[in-house]
C-alpha cells in the first residue's frame, strides 16, 4: 500500500472511531465545510488517535491528510443528515437493536466488576502455576508410512546411518514429513497415546527399534530432546483466565436466570416441549464452569497447529471414516 493510502486509511479510522471533531475549542481553523469549522486541535486528536501506527512519519506529511479525512467525514455527517436517516423505520429497529445490547453488555460489565476480581484472577493463576510447574515436554519427531514393513525400512536405513530427517522428508505421509517428521515439543497428554507412551521412556537421542502403530499408519519416532516447561507468567495468560472466569460467571448467571424463570417451550408444531427436559442440567454445567485453563499451554495465538494437534485431528477423521 502506498504511503498517502496507508495514512489516508488509517486516518479514516481514527476520525471514524474517536477523533470526529466534537468540535473543538476556539483554535486555529484549518478547514471550513460548509460553514462548519474544522480546528487544529481536531487533527491533532485524530493523529494522536493513530498514535505508534504512524511512528517516524514526519507530522506535517500526515496533517494535510488527516485534514482531508475530516473533510470527507463531515461531509459524509451532513449527507446522512440531509438524507434524514434516523427517522427511518429500518434506523429505529437498528437502533433498538444497539440498544438492548448495549445495556446487555453494561449489565454484565456491572456484573463482572463484583464477580470477577483481580484477586480472583491471582487465585486461578495460582492453581494454574501449582498444578503445570514441573511438567515436562519432549521434542520428537516421527516417519509415518502405511505398512509395518515400511517402517522396519526405514529403521533399517537410520542402523544403516542414513539421517531420520532425511528419510522423513522422501518417505512419510505425515503433515509435517517436509520438516523432517519434527512433531515439536509437547507434553505426555498433548500427543496421541500410543506415541507419546513410547517418547516419554526413550532417551534424548535416540529412535525406536521397533515400529509404533497407531489409526494412522506405522511410526518410527526419534526423540530430540527433553525439558522442564515453563509456566507462563501471570502476565501472559491473565486475559485468557479473567475470559474463563467471566464465561463461568455468564453461565452461572444464566442458569439461575432459568431456574428463577417461568420458560415455556413449543416444538416447531406448536406443540408443548418438556422445559425441564430441555434446560441445562446444573450440576452438568456447573462442573463445565469450573474447567481450568488448558494447563499444559499458554494462551492461544494466532497461527499455524503443531504438530501434535494436526495428528490428531487426523487420527479424529481416520475414526469418523
Amino acid at each position: 500500500m502506498l504511503f498517502r493510502d496507508k495514512v489516508i486509511a488509517l486516518a479514516a479510522a481514527a476520525v471514524l472511531f474517536g477523533a470526529v471533531p466534537a468540535l473543538a475549542a476556539a483554535d486555529t481553523t484549518v478547514a471550513i465545510v460548509n460553514g462548519t469549522k474544522i480546528y487544529k486541535k481536531d487533527v491533532d486528536n485524530a493523529i494522536k488517535e493513530l498514535g505508534q501506527k504512524l511512528s517516524g512519519v514526519d507530522k506535517k506529511e500526515v496533517f494535510p491528510l488527516v485534514v482531508d479525512q475530516i473533510i470527507n467525514e463531515k461531509l459524509l455527517d451532513d449527507a446522512a443528515t440531509a438524507a434524514k436517516i434516523t427517522e427511518s423505520k429500518d434506523y429505529q429497529k437498528r437502533l433498538e437493536v444497539l440498544k438492548a445490547q448495549m445495556i446487555k453488555q453494561m449489565y454484565f460489565e456491572r456484573l463482572l466488576s463484583s464477580k470477577v476480581t483481580q484477586e480472583q484472577v491471582k487465585a486461578a493463576y495460582t492453581k494454574f502455576e501449582k498444578d503445570n510447574k514441573g511438567k515436562v515436554e519432549a521434542h520428537a519427531r516421527h516417519i509415518l508410512v502405511p505398512s509395518e514393513e515400511e517402517a522396519v525400512q526405514a529403521i533399517k536405513d537410520l542402523d544403516a546411518g542414513q539421517k531420520f530427517e532425511d528419510i522423513a522428508k522422501k518417505r512419510s505421509s505425515g503433515p509435517n514429513a517436509q520438516v523432517g517428521g519434527d512433531l515439536g515439543w509437547f507434553l505426555k497428554d498433548e500427543m496421541i497415546a500410543p506415541i507419546s507412551d513410547v517418547v516419554f521412556k526413550m532417551k534424548p537421542g535416540s529412535y525406536t527399534k521397533t515400529p509404533v502403530k497407531t489409526d494412522l499408519g506405522w511410526h518410527v519416532i526419534k526423540v530430540e530432546d527433553r525439558r522442564e516447561r515453563q509456566v507462563p507468567k501471570f502476565e501472559q495468560v491473565e486475559g485468557e483466565i479473567r475470559g474463563m472466569l467471566s464465561q463461568q460467571a455468564l453461565k452461572a448467571l444464566v442458569i439461575d436466570l432459568r431456574a428463577k424463570a417461568d420458560v415455556q417451550l413449543f416444538d416447531e408444531a406448536g406443540n408443548p416441549v418438556n422445559a425441564a427436559a430441555a434446560a441445562p442440567k446444573k450440576g452438568a454445567a456447573a462442573t463445565d464452569d469450573k474447567e481450568e485453563p488448558k494447563k499444559e499451554k499458554a494462551p492461544k495465538k494466532d497461527g499455524p497447529k503443531n504438530a501434535a494437534q494436526l495428528l490428531e485431528e487426523k487420527e479424529a477423521e481416520g475414526k469418523q471414516d
